[in-house]
């Protein structure tokens, strides 16, 4: 049974960063893997598989890489805990609708005004390119060093 407690979002950054060094075929298949799910992960416009990141993750955690078949669609929410965002292939192929602005009394259209808000940037968090554990303030890897 696994435990998806125990994974981070360090562990899911790595699985990221790993899935970006390899392409997404070869992460695919290098954990068993046959087929892309249904559920993306969305990190920084970028469209990854949520079952296969999480397996990957949880495997850095634990020590024991998950299989599709482990992964079932409630497991995912640990990703929206951790604070990615989790959405259906379908939901982003949907065209979206337009509606136009209605116009004023006057006959002018007033363009609605939209703020964003900033959150903190996301730490630079170094990791080791051998085993991609996360380095110590000296830069030195405890495990291959």
């Amino acid at each position: 049974m696994p435990n998806l407690a125990l994974v981070s979002r360090i562990n899911v950054l790595t699985a990221i960063r790993n899935h970006d060094e390899e392409g997404p075929g070869p992460f695919l298949a290098g954990l068993g893997f046959e087929t892309s799910s249904d559920e993306l992960l969305i990190e920084r416009g970028r469209r990854y598989d949520a079952r296969a990141i999480l397996a990957y993750a949880h495997g850095k955690a634990t020590g024991e890489f998950l299989t599709a078949e482990d992964i079932v669609l409630p497991s995912l929410q640990v990703l929206t805990d951790l604070g990615f965002s989790v959405v259906f292939r379908s939901e982003l192929d949907r065209p979206k609708t337009v509606t136009k602005p209605r116009a004023r009394a006057t006959g002018t259209s007033r363009a609605t005004k939209t703020t964003t808000t900033r959150g903190k940037p996301e730490p630079v968090v170094k990791l080791c390119p051998t085993c991609f554990t996360q380095l110590a303030m000296s830069g030195n890897c405890d495990y291959c060093d």
